[in-house]
């Protein structure tokens, strides 16, 4: 103790050769004396020493290994420092260490050692994270700056002393911090290459469009691009919040730049895309086109800068490249679709302008009229179309040689009626379907107004007539010899007190003529027709049993007023059909043969509620859970009066001026609208669309011919 641990080694070596010879003699002596049967002479201090130097022994020879070991970490070059090995040749020396006995811990040499082994041991972590292939230039120029030293780390001959030399534990936190964030930032780069190079392989794929060759951009891909898009401009956002961007801040902020300005325009690319396709179909080629010469033309400009955009888009397909490579699409595609507007509200006010003029054309949705009026110089073309804007008028018979002469209207199911006067079919679509429509009306008319002269002819015979008129036709006549027939008995009942009895036994024998021709061999199309009239027919029978039960017998009376009855009054050649006080005008529109609903008394409610709701100018709701026949009610009462009934289904997409549309074209058509799951539709168009049916009702009430439709 007291000796410098350089020192004690040094002598610690010349005492351990002098007891080395003193040993070698003590022995020599002690074989000798053993040989001569002398006394052996015992030396306690020499044995005393043996241990004492083995100790010293222990802890100086770790000693220098120690040391000697640490000064040869200095000269290791820094690209080949084992950070792994150097610990666990430390760990190694600290177990040893430990180990010493404990009287060696009082002195100098385990002190030194011990420090040197700690000292080390702390540097250790350092160099590990300084050694991670993450620290580049900038970072070293960064530690130079803290440690006051300078670190040529690109010499050849840069060695762990170069850096053991620097104060590396004073600054040991300012270096941790520099390491930490030389990782932190390989991960922000190693993210912003991936998304970079992602970017770099992503093109446009195209598709064919008509036969013009690839002028559109294909909508999966599109599809695909923007949900890339998306999930890189997340990236790149968790990467411009993250605290260790700042070498690549710049770059980061550019390429959130680019690919917001790409979803942008590609945004716009789709919409113009899908309104040049649109509007494609209406300006090039077909009829509306020559109606609009103004908007062909601004059409044919865009229709070029558009195959101009698509042909750059082909050459630079790249995503980045081509959206915000340079300023074309920026700035060509907010105008063209600017143009595109311009050319779709002129092709709206177009449209209007041919639904004032055939109101059923407000029902047609936009796409289906342009189809109607773009194929308007062959009249055949509307077959398709009819159900559209009829009831059940499905086809329409041409002359064989005059091509565009209507000579009859067909329904669904077959049934055929000749128009009172053929119609032509050239010109205006619009104009020439009016015609259509008044004349099927006149024409029905006229087959209604000889049904109701056969009905009074003496030999008349139920099936015979049936058989000899259209289903509507054959209905109406049985619904009016009932209504004839029942009021001739209340009419005479007090006076003829059999005539009631025997008025229901002729409506009795009526069905059972009506259900007897069900056993025979018919067609689907004649069953359907017997089997409406039964239906019919049956509760017809029935009100007219429950009139003799309740002992009714003047025409006057509530029960009988409260039902549908049907007349055909010839003074002014119009079919009536009166539900109470109310009194209605046949409609005429022709309905084919359709299926009619069994009436129940709640149906009948219905229909004098309604009715009534009609007769003071109102709409009607009825309410009710789903599947309950609160639609099929509607529409079957409209068929009982020859009505036209449009059902809509509504839902949340609808807006006030789509409802404003149909409430225009109800209103000039005459027709019948029935808006089923109407409280689907939002809350503030539910307000307005109120206001608009307000309008309507109270311009009904007075009567007028015109009046101005306002959204509210």
């Amino acid at each position: 103790p007291g000796l410098l641990p350089r020192e004690a080694s040094d002598r610690l070596i010349i005492f351990q050769n002098k007891f080395d010879s003193l040993y070698r003699k003590y022995v020599t002596y002690t074989g000798g004396e053993e040989l001569f049967g002398l006394p052996v002479t015992e030396y306690p201090e020499l044995l005393q020493i043996k241990k004492e130097l083995t100790i010293l022994q222990k802890l100086y020879s770790l000693y220098n290994s120690v040391i000697d070991t640490v000064n040869s970490y200095y000269d290791i070059l820094w690209t080949d420092v084992n950070i792994e090995k150097i610990n666990s040749e430390l760990l190694d020396f600290q177990n040893r260490c430990r180990k010493l006995p404990k009287a060696l811990k009082e002195y100098q040499a385990f002190n030194d050692l011990k420090k040197t082994i700690d000292d080390f041991n702390e540097t250790c972590p350092l160099l590990e994270l300084m050694a991670n292939k993450a620290m580049k230039l900038r970072h070293w120029q960064k530690l130079a700056e803290v440690t006051q030293c300078q670190f040529d780390i690109e010499s050849d001959a840069f060695c762990l002393r170069n850096i053991m030399e620097a104060p590396l534990l004073e600054n040991k936190e300012d270096i941790e911090d520099i390491c930490i964030a030389a990782v932190k930032e390989r991960d922000i780069e190693a993210k912003l290459k991936q998304c970079i190079s992602d970017w770099n392989i992503q093109t446009l794929l195209f598709g064919n469009f008509k036969n013009r060759g690839e002028l559109l951009l294909k909508g999966d891909n599109i599809i695909e691009i923007t949900a890339l898009m998306e999930d890189s401009l997340m990236v790149l956002s968790s990467l411009l919040s993250n605290r260790y961007n700042a070498p690549f801040k710049k770059q980061i902020q550019q390429w959130v730049h680019n690919l917001t300005n790409s979803a942008d325009i590609i945004e716009t690319w789709m919409t113009v895309q899908n309104l040049w396709v649109y509007l494609e179909a209406v300006f090039v080629g077909g009829d509306i086109a020559k109606q609009l010469p103004k908007e062909a033309k601004r059409f044919s400009n865009i229709d070029k800068s558009w195959v101009k955009i698509m042909t750059r888009a082909h050459e630079i397909p790249n995503v980045i490249s081509c959206c915000v490579g340079d300023e074309t699409l920026g700035q060509l595609l907010p105008h063209l679709l600017e143009q595109l507007e311009l050319c779709q509200k002129s092709l709206t006010g177009y449209l209007e302008k041919k639904r004032l003029l055939f109101p059923r054309f407000f029902f047609v949705s936009d796409p289906a009229l342009l189809e109607i009026l773009g194929q308007a110089s062959d009249s055949h073309t509307i077959q398709n179309h009819l159900l559209s804007i009829f009831d059940n008028i499905k086809n329409v018979k041409f002359h064989e040689k005059d091509y565009d002469r209507i000579m009859s209207i067909i329904s669904s199911e077959g049934e055929t009626v000749e128009l009172e006067r053929p119609v032509k079919a050239d010109g205006n679509v619009e104009i020439w379907l009016m015609n259509l429509l008044m004349m099927s009306q006149k024409s029905l008319h006229g087959v209604i107004r000889t049904a109701a002269m056969a009905i009074q002819d003496s030999s008349f015979n139920i099936i015979e007539f049936i058989d000899t008129y259209p289903a509507q036709v054959g209905l109406l006549g049985l619904q009016m010899i009932w209504t004839r027939d029942s009021t001739d008995a209340l009419t005479s009942a007090k006076s003829d007190r059999k005539i009631m009895e025997n008025t229901d036994r002729m409506f009795l024998q009526m069905l059972n003529t009506l259900i007897e021709m069900t056993t025979k061999e018919l067609s689907r199309f004649e069953r359907t027709k017997y089997e409406t009239l039964i239906t019919i027919h049956v509760h017809q029978k029935d009100i007219f049993s429950e009139l003799i039960e309740k002992k009714i017998r003047i025409p006057s009376d509530f029960e009988w007023l409260k039902q549908s009855r049907f007349y055909f009054n010839e003074d002014i050649d119009k079919c009536q059909v009166q539900i109470t006080d109310v009194e209605f005008v046949y409609q005429n529109e022709f309905l084919g043969c359709t299926e009619r609903l069994v009436i129940t008394p709640l149906t009948d409610r219905c229909y004098i509620t309604l009715a009534q709701a009609l007769g003071m100018s109102m709409g009607g709701a009825p309410a009710g859970p789903a599947g309950t026949g609160k639609t099929e009610t509607v529409k079957d009462m409209g068929r009982a009066l020859g009505k036209y009934v449009v059902v809509f289904n509504c839902s949340d997409q609808m807006d006030y001026r789509g409802l404003g549309r149909i409430y225009k074209g109800l209103a000039q058509s005459g027709s019948w609208g029935c808006f089923d799951e109407f409280n689907r539709i939002d809350l503030p168009v539910l307000s307005v669309a109120a206001q608009q049916i307000a309008i309507v009702l109270a311009c009904r009430r007075d009567r007028k011919k015109q009046f101005i439709f306002t959204d509210g």
